[in-house]
């Protein structure tokens, strides 16, 4: 059964280290990518700039599983930090929200994920890499960029003061999200107040357009399709402090996106049960099946979390209404994948 905000033990008896990320279904096997926080949480202002609790960089956790519930180990990948100025896996720069999608046509992993130092300016940006198998190794790839120009420039001017000056090329990191349409066009997620959207090219290494997402808004959105209208899930920003997450509805991914208010319902609906958005999960061969998946840090204010390690998953099915397109997500002990029997 799942326990939603209990912990969640591997085969092997180990607290799951996966957080802020996404789950792959590849070939009758998921497979769920995260952050790894079994290190030590840096209070604010230890280091210059640092308002935020931080975390060492442990690089991107995988595990794999056939039901969903039960979690085999298989690696941690993009551990290789360096000392060296300049050098982008740094022991503080945190590669935060990994998700990762499959190309259809190459036959590619392809994971992206924020690179952000501690100041969210040194490092603010999206990074690439790219592994044969869905359990690595990851080559890194290096910061993501655009494939031929900028359609758009200043994006986050009204958003994010210290954006004013970038380069038009700059692809800020932020909170990620990372969508697969049907046609198998694939599409990166931006948030931070607006949502911008960016259409990866057909081998996902690069960008070829961004638009401002109108009517949507938040930040980690989370992206997915039910009988061609498209759901997005965000999370209000209020740092590690848990918030009432949204949703918002579009008949094109591009949007005019409907905004449709909160979904939780149930014990500490307000805080969406204490937790943040990081991803939605379509359930295998199960077309209106999906489970919202959620982080508790247990956080002490909006800019500090005592100890990252007793962070813990909140893991609950979508309930949809297809005569409004309304979803709620509802407050369960426990559950099992019954619940979408006939999804």
């Amino acid at each position: 059964m799942f326990k939603p905000g209990k912990i969640w033990n591997d085969q092997d008896g180990k607290p799951i280290e996966s957080h802020l990320g996404g789950v792959l279904f590849d070939n009758g096997v998921y497979y769920w990518y995260g952050m790894n926080f079994d290190g030590p949480t840096i209070p604010p202002k230890t280091i210059p700039k640092q308002a935020y609790a931080w975390f060492l960089n442990r690089g991107i956790t995988i595990y794999s599983s056939r039901d969903l519930l039960t979690w085999k180990y298989e690696r941690t990948v993009l551990t290789e930090v360096s000392h060296k100025p300049g050098e982008l896996l740094q022991p503080l720069n945190g590669l935060v929200r990994p998700k990762i999608i499959k190309n259809d046509k190459t036959g590619k992993f392809v994971l992206l994920a924020t690179l952000t130092s501690p100041d969210f300016e040194t490092f603010n940006d999206v990074i690439v890499a790219v592994s044969d198998s869905p359990i690595g190794p990851f080559e890194l790839k290096g910061k993501l960029g655009w494939q031929g120009e900028p359609n758009q420039t200043g994006l986050w001017i009204r958003d994010w003061k210290d954006a004013v000056n970038d380069a038009p090329t700059r692809i800020r990191g932020f909170d990620l999200g990372l969508f697969k349409d049907d046609d198998g066009k694939a599409y990166l997620l931006i948030g931070h107040h607006a949502v911008l959207m960016y259409e990866l090219s057909d081998d996902y290494l690069s960008v070829v357009r961004v638009e401002r997402l109108e009517g949507a808004q938040g930040e980690s959105p989370a992206v997915f399709k039910v009988d061609g209208t498209y759901y997005q899930v965000t999370s209000r920003l209020s740092g590690w402090a848990p918030n009432q997450n949204l949703y918002f509805t579009a008949a094109s991914i591009w949007g005019p996106w409907q905004p449709r208010g909160a979904f939780a319902q149930g014990p500490k609906a307000q805080t969406t049960f204490d937790s943040q958005v990081t991803f939605v999960l379509p359930v295998a061969n199960k077309p209106r099946a999906f489970i919202f998946i959620a982080d508790v840090f247990h956080a002490t204010s909006g800019t500090d979390v005592a100890d990252l390690r007793k962070a813990v998953h909140v893991w609950l099915p979508i309930e949809l209404d297809p005569s409004d397109q309304s979803m709620r997500v509802v407050w369960r002990d426990q559950w099992d994948v019954s619940v979408f029997a006939g999804s």
